[in-house]
């Protein structure tokens, strides 16, 4: 990078500031992450936006502390000023106002002790981040704003424990058996993400039958309802984004398993993409982003998990192929670009879709026998 393009993003470019930070500690921002030198002051160059900043402690034997990790939107020439609280072991703003102004005045003085933001990596977390706002994240992210990989958990009261909870999704038998005397661990209200809780019922109220058993293999009433909690209807793909972030980036196992499910609930909500296609163009924007930066040991715990990826895609795909409703071209590109993807990728095909699975295929009882 030449000086000029340099001085122009100095200044264009937001400042982070990072005080008493321990030398030897994990940290990063957005895809790139250092282990920090005893003159590590902080991040400088931050493109104007939203970013995802996290950090482990590390103590003198190499053992590494859970990780923890926030989302701050930066302003042009803002200049964000965190510093390290030996005892919790996180980063706070509770600075004297004299040291808030002798760093902001004095940028510049600081310059060797801050490190450039790693442009190279800019266009993968844009486009992980491409639907994120200000007021999504203010209302996902925990009352701390700390996305923690590890949170102390507490019982609930006897009745909450006792009473009987089932799983999210369409229901599959009447009673998983046990499942209802498990105890219910959960974290400080104020350390909870904040995500969008699905309906109690997977049917509209006054539903017949047969509705019931269509909404158990169509998820569309659940995607709706939950669309409706939000503000605008792509904070629900946003949402998506938020969750991936958090277990990429934040490691939080919580987000995992709720970034497994939101995918399952597009994958899965046949009537909703003839009702809006555009908006599941979006969804393969969303996912290839994804599954381009996914690690290879997450990749093995997705597909040792029932293959939700391939899974979920091979759902939506075979819905798209058996519609009797033509495909607009946005949707009809993303498919095949993300089906290229995958093959290329992964070796994944989808083929002949509109044949049953030899598990799901109806059992020929041959009579004579009995």
């Amino acid at each position: 990078m030449d000086q000029d393009t340099a001085m122009k993003l100095y200044l264009n470019g937001a400042t982070a500031f990072f005080l008493d930070v321990p030398s030897g500690m994990e940290f990063g921002i957005d895809m790139m992450s250092w282990a920090t030198g005893d003159k590590f002051k902080g991040i400088k160059m931050i493109p104007p936006g939203i970013h995802f900043m996290y950090y482990s402690a590390t103590d003198k034997y190499g053992n590494t502390a859970p990780r923890c990790g926030f989302f701050h939107s930066f302003k042009k020439g803002e200049c964000l000023i965190k510093k390290w609280d030996k005892d919790n072991e996180i980063l706070v703003d509770d600075i004297p106002k004299a040291e808030l102004i002798q760093y902001k005045t004095n940028v510049l003085h600081y310059d060797n002790c801050l490190g450039p933001y790693p442009y190279e990596e800019q266009a993968k977390w844009n486009g992980l981040s491409s639907l994120l706002t200000e007021n999504l994240i203010d209302k996902l992210s925990p009352e701390t704003k700390l996305i923690q990989s590890a949170m102390e958990l507490f019982p609930t009261s006897t009745r909450e424990n006792t009473k009987k909870r089932r799983k999210w999704g369409p229901i599959r038998s009447e009673t998983d058996v046990g499942y209802e005397h498990l105890p219910k661990l959960v974290p400080k209200e104020e350390n909870k993400i904040r995500y969008t809780e699905p309906p109690e019922y997977h049917y509209p109220p006054g539903a017949s039958l047969s509705e019931i058993t269509k909404y158990s293999l169509d998820t569309s009433y659940i995607l709706h309802q939950m669309i409706e909690k939000h503000d605008c209807k792509i904070d629900l793909l946003a949402e998506l984004q938020f969750s991936y972030i958090c277990f990429l980036l934040g490691l939080s196992y919580e987000s995992f398993e709720r970034w497994k499910k939101l995918f399952q609930l597009f994958c899965m909500s046949k009537d909703a993409v003839e009702e809006d296609q555009n908006y599941f163009a979006k969804f393969f924007v969303a996912i290839r982003f994804q599954l381009e930066t996914i690690p290879e040991d997450f990749l093995v715990d997705i597909v040792e998990n029932n293959n939700v990826i391939y899974n979920g895609l091979k759902e939506l795909f075979r819905t798209l192929e058996i519609s009797d409703f033509s495909l607009e071209d946005n949707l009809k590109d993303g498919t095949i670009q993300i089906k290229r993807y995958l093959l290329q990728k992964f070796g994944w095909e989808f083929n002949k879709l509109d044949e049953e699975d030899e598990d799901e295929a109806p059992v020929i009882v041959d009579c004579e026998e009995y």
